[in-house]
């Protein structure tokens, strides 16, 4: 049985090419020249490709430097807001203590004009008991 099927099986094989064709072949200097641009060429492959990669994370730094200059800004109209807001209540409170004194000066005024009055009339009333 192994005699039938080596003998139904073909095979291929190359053929000599020593006899028909001499090989072609360059010369040393060159081939130096030709693996020399062959490295030269894998390193610009292999520095490609780490440029490639620091470019990815240098715009991942930016990514993240913009979110973050987004984000103090955001905090920067916040604060200017809330500053905004304080002046205006000192303001507010600054015209409600302005009344107060007002208030408080006319109260003065009255108070005084009252003693005054008082000791006026009760003067009055007791020289008009000492004169009777």
């Amino acid at each position: 049985m192994i005699a039938i099927l080596t003998t139904t099986l073909t095979a291929f094989s190359q053929t000599d090419t020593s006899s028909k064709e001499p090989v072609k072949s360059f010369p040393i200097s060159t081939v130096r020249k030709i693996i020399k641009d062959l490295k030269s060429g894998d390193e610009a492959k292999a520095q490609l490709k780490l440029s490639d990669s620091l470019l990815v994370v240098t715009e991942g730094k930016v990514v993240l430097k913009d979110s973050v200059i987004n984000t103090m800004k955001v905090k920067e109209v916040n604060y200017v807001n809330i500053i905004g807001t304080q002046n205006e209540k000192y303001n507010v409170l600054e015209g409600y203590s302005k009344k107060i004194e007002w208030d408080l000066k006319k109260e003065k005024v009255k108070s005084k004009f009252k003693s005054i009055l008082g000791t006026g009339v009760i003067a009055v009333l007791t020289f008009f008991l000492i004169t009777k």
